[in-house]
Parts: C-alpha cells; sequence; structure tokens
C-alpha cells in the first residue's frame, strides 16, 4: 500500500477514535482487513494513542483567535500531522501538504486553508 493511502487510513482511524475510543490497535486493524505489517498505520497509530495529551495540547493552544470549535475531520487531519512531524519524524513540508490534501478530499470546501493555519502556526510557533 502506497504511503498516501496508508495515511488516509491512519486519519480514517483517528476520526474514529474520536467517535469511540481505540483500545486495541489489533483488533482495529482486522475489522477493517488491514494487515498489521502496514507498519506506519500500527506505528502511526500507536504513537497517536500515546502521545494524545500533548498533541491536543499543541492544537488547542494553536487555534485561530475566536475559534472554539473545529469538525470532527479538520482535528482528526490535524492530529494526524501533529503526531507525524513530532512523534514520527515526517518532514514538516511532507505532512502539512498531505494534510492539506486529506483536508480537501474529506472536509468541507474551504477547511483546507483552516488545517493550513493551524499547521503553520504550530510549526512557527515550535521553530520547527
Amino acid at each position: 500500500m502506497k504511503r498516501t493511502d496508508q495515511r488516509e487510513w491512519v486519519f480514517k482511524l483517528i476520526y474514529q477514535d474520536t467517535i469511540n475510543k481505540i483500545e486495541d490497535c489489533k483488533e482495529l486493524l482486522a475489522n477493517h482487513k488491514l494487515s498489521e505489517d502496514e507498519t506506519f498505520i500500527v506505528d502511526s497509530i500507536n504513537s497517536y494513542k500515546t502521545n494524545y495529551e500533548e498533541i491536543n495540547a499543541k492544537l488547542v493552544d494553536n487555534m485561530p483567535k475566536g475559534m472554539t470549535k473545529l469538525s470532527r475531520v479538520v482535528r482528526s487531519i490535524v492530529y494526524l500531522s501533529i503526531n507525524e512531524i513530532y512523534f514520527l519524524g515526517i518532514p514538516v513540508s511532507v505532512s502539512i501538504n498531505e494534510a492539506v490534501n486529506l483536508a480537501k478530499k474529506f472536509s468541507a470546501e474551504d477547511d483546507y486553508k483552516l488545517v493550513n493555519l493551524i499547521l503553520g502556526n504550530i510549526v512557527r510557533n515550535d521553530d520547527k
């Protein structure tokens, strides 16, 4: 499976976690007929679960002024990218570009701009 497809699956699984918390990664993969050999997916979900508090704090600390809520889709995409940049060593430009592409595919018409803004704020504030 290509990395872009794997990343899309990670986004979908993070989105699922916002509705029903992921307890068992192996069971989750089996339920979606995904192989445990898809190490990027497994590593991403495990990292997301382990670092959730820090990932969420980065998002909350960098929300645009006056904005208090994000759709689950946007939140999941941002979580994915924060996890990639800070905990998986994915280059900033690659992760943000992929996040914008996911937003264009799965969210409302202009949400990709919001994803780009939030992630840009986060990496600028942390000098990434």
